[in-house]
């Protein structure tokens, strides 16, 4: 029988290839959008969509329970929806935490329990390494912004649930065809800029929104419960690295530069107002700046490889796949 899988969150960027991957591994996949959203990238056919209200346990009672009676309880839920960038920090806990804890008290409360919850977190929960060596599971979790903090309790609230089949995901840096931020770095290579703005030497991991997607659904597919999965490619990497894959792929030459730390509050302090004038949460904020200073957020994904991930996507092969795609579709020039 043809499982059921719904995905939270499924006109997001992660989201879209999650759908998509859903469906090409034969799961009856419903996606979980607000009625507002695109469906750019959802346009699939035998897509079924839900649309959730988070905010009130009634709506979603009624919603589940109209679901259940009509296919079945779903037998895999990956929750993806929630909130990367907002005007204010109380708005990552509303979304992050209190529409997730709504969420999975409404399933728990209509005995719906799917037999795998997959919660979509981030590494900004875990904040950077705490020294050299790369980011682990069991290392403390310390997030530096609102956003990082918003996931953590999302997190830890899980962990109170005895016997609650979840797994959480925390991706490191996801690129990819249709991401928008390091879709911003490329742009302003491409436009012959080079900026720095954390140490160059600064250790990152990255992962391609394939890779991350297939280690999305290994987990699911294994008998890992309650415990952290972190994401990434594996190896680590240098700003320098990034920007010089770009350069050459887009034949580049660039005016490089560092931002000095003395100059950087005055030009975080302008994005932020270009942002408040356009409606928009701009890329470098004050939050970010403290992700962006840090200096080790490579990642150990052993745990990972250990379930069969082998990762296909490096910077190397990866980001020109990526960029042949902007071009593609008229993003870049």
């Amino acid at each position: 029988m043809q499982k059921k899988i719904l995905i939270t969150g499924a006109s997001g960027f992660i989201g879209s290839f999650l759908v998509e991957e859903a469906l090409n591994r034969n799961y009856q996949t419903f996606a979980g959008i607000r009625s507002s959203s695109s469906k750019q990238f959802l346009n699939q056919p035998s897509i079924k969509f839900i649309d959730l209200d988070y905010t009130s346990n009634i709506a979603l009672d009624t919603l589940l329970q109209k679901y259940q009676n009509e296919v079945g309880k779903f037998d895999y839920i990956i929750h993806n929806a929630g909130l990367t960038k907002a005007k204010k920090n109380e708005d990552y806990f509303s979304v992050n935490y209190d529409n997730t804890k709504r969420f999975v008290e409404a399933l728990l409360r209509n005995n719906i329990v799917p037999e795998k919850f997959v919660y979509i977190s981030s590494l900004a929960s875990y904040g950077p390494s705490l020294n050299l060596k790369p980011i682990s599971p069991d290392q403390i979790q310390q997030p530096l912004t609102a956003y990082g903090r918003s996931k953590l309790k999302a997190e830890e609230y899980l962990y109170t649930i005895k016997d609650f089949p979840f797994v959480i995901i925390n991706p490191t840096a996801v690129y990819g065809p249709r991401e928008k931020d390091a879709f911003l770095l490329m742009q302003t290579i491409a436009r012959g800029l080079e900026v720095y703005i954390g140490p160059k030497n600064q250790m990152l991991s990255w992962v391609h929104v394939y890779d991350l997607v297939n280690a999305i659904f290994i987990a699911l597919e294994s008998n890992v419960v309650q415990q952290n999965i972190l994401v990434s490619d594996n190896k680590i990497y240098t700003p320098q690295d990034f920007n010089n894959i770009v350069k050459s792929v887009l034949n580049k030459k660039t005016l490089s530069f560092t931002i000095p730390k003395f100059v950087l509050k005055s030009v975080t302090n302008a994005f932020e107002f270009a942002g408040k004038l356009k409606g928009q949460v701009p890329i470098l904020n004050k939050e970010r700046l403290k992700e962006f200073e840090a200096f080790n957020w490579s990642v150990d994904s052993s745990a990972l490889l250990s379930l069969g991930y082998e990762p296909k996507y490096f910077l190397e092969n990866g980001l020109p796949q990526t960029l042949e795609w902007y071009k593609t579709n008229g993003w870049l020039k």
